[in-house]
């Protein structure tokens, strides 16, 4: 099959849109959720520790990022099951690697907001090349 650049570019394009606006919403909810009513506020009462933050911010992004990606990004026909099954694959493993690194990073000084955007960085990358060739294919 031969590569279609202008596809591949199109592609490309939408999956940093919908990339960026993930990123703006999971940060944003991060943000909230950790930073803002976390354990480092008055109300911590009602605040949440790290990794509980992270999970809420990744999960609210990533149905989002889900259904842009299949529907406007890749244009999906392929089996919504499937799609659903490959994608959530992919969702636990980033999601394990996400929590383990910020912590890691965490524990030896760097600020959660830098560790956070380290990890998305690195999800980014192998994300699309897993989207395009296998989730959405």
């Amino acid at each position: 099959m031969a590569l279609d650049l202008k596809k591949l570019i199109k592609q490309g394009s939408r999956y940093l849109i919908v990339g960026f606006s993930s990123v703006a919403i999971e940060l944003t909810l991060f943000w909230l959720l950790y930073e803002l009513i976390g354990y480092k506020t008055a109300l911590s009462f009602v605040g949440l520790s790290l990794v509980p933050s992270n999970v809420i911010a990744i999960l609210v992004a990533t149905l989002y990022n889900f259904i842009m990606s299949r529907k406007w990004t890749f244009q999906s026909t392929s089996s919504l099951p499937r799609s659903i099954t490959l994608y959530l694959i992919l969702f636990v493993f980033n999601q394990v690697f996400s929590s383990t690194v910020i912590v890691l990073l965490v524990d030896v000084g760097v600020h959660s907001m830098l560790a956070k955007v380290i990890t998305i960085a690195c999800i980014v990358c192998w994300n699309f090349v897993l989207y395009r060739t296998v989730v959405f294919k």
